[in-house]
């Protein structure tokens, strides 16, 4: 049934016959819908529109990772323009490595956090522990041990879940933006 979903998904994306590479077609009506209109910069540094990213994402998901995309952008005839299509290209390219460097980012904050998490786990039920030993304990001595206690396990679950829940769907995330940069892009006449 897996199995069958996933050509199901596959026969969504045209694959091109030279290359083998799944493509991910989009249409234009101007060289601007793929850059965000409130974005005054030049175009090498412009952002892509929101929702052009979110369906490169969603469509790089759709296809599995081991597969070849190429990004193929259809427009009119006359309204092509070479040198458009360039810096169209290389600021699309910019996107993707200014992605990544986001997403590296979050990668290492996410490290930091784990590391401070499973430090103060340590720390906390280590100090649980000892004081759990003392004789002659007062019941606010003994609310504080239980408090260590929880708060030392709260914190190893905080590490597990960042560790394994999210910073894995970061680290997919990442993969799909290092195929978008190894991915071919070009632009073609529009199709009908």
């Amino acid at each position: 049934m897996k199995n069958k979903k996933k050509i199901d998904t596959l026969n969504l994306y045209n694959q091109n016959t030279d290359t083998s590479a799944y493509m991910i077609e989009i249409s234009l009506d101007d060289y601007s819908e793929l850059f965000n209109g409130w974005d005054a910069s030049p175009v090498k540094r412009k952002g892509l529109e929101p929702e052009l990213m979110d369906y490169l994402e969603q469509a790089s998901t759709e296809i599995p990772v081991r597969e070849k995309i190429e990004l193929c952008f259809y427009m009119p005839t006359p309204l092509r323009d070479i040198e458009k299509e360039t810096r169209s290209i290389k600021a699309i390219i910019n996107n993707f490595r200014v992605e990544l460097a986001m997403i590296e980012k979050q990668i290492k904050k996410n490290y930091r956090r784990l590391f401070v998490y499973i430090i103060f786990a340590i720390i906390f039920l280590i100090a649980a522990y000892f004081l759990r030993n003392t004789a002659g304990l007062s019941i606010l001595t003994n609310i504080l041990i239980e408090g260590f206690f929880i708060g030392g396990w709260f914190l190893l679950w905080e590490a597990f879940s960042l560790f394994f829940f999210d910073t894995h769907e970061i680290v997919i995330r990442k993969r799909l933006f290092q195929r978008f940069l190894t991915s071919e892009i070009y632009f073609k006449d529009t199709k009908y």
